[in-house]
């Protein structure tokens, strides 16, 4: 992580501001795509209404630092926030294989509601 001293632990209670623990209903759909510069695999989440509302208030102050994702106790990514997202839609990079990309969507698509 970009914070000193941090080790993250998605099962403890949140410690930090730009954790983002998903629940299921915060993810409208999950699709793997390619980048159109790099072709490199991405995935394209589209966040529910209540999603999006609670990812704004991680994202704030975070462009250029890492946001940690979390799914269900499990650490799903810790990308980079390029720019800030306006819309119910964005993209996470990162050099992923196409078998991550895809994996990646799996977790981020499971129906539970367990945070």
């Amino acid at each position: 992580m970009d914070e000193p001293g941090y080790e993250h632990d998605c099962l403890a209670e949140p410690r930090q501001d730009f954790e983002f623990r998903l629940i299921a209903s915060d993810i409208k759909s999950a699709q793997v795509g390619f980048h159109m510069q790099s072709n490199e695999p991405v995935l394209n989440i589209e966040f529910s209404e209540s999603g999006f509302d609670r990812f704004l208030a991680v994202q704030k102050g975070r462009v250029g630092k890492k946001i940690v994702l979390c799914f269900k106790g499990r650490l799903l990514s810790t990308p980079v926030l390029n720019e800030y997202v306006h819309s119910r839609t964005a993209q996470i990079s990162g050099g992923f294989t196409l078998e991550e990309a895809t994996e990646l969507q799996s977790q981020m698509t499971e129906g539970s509601e367990t945070p």
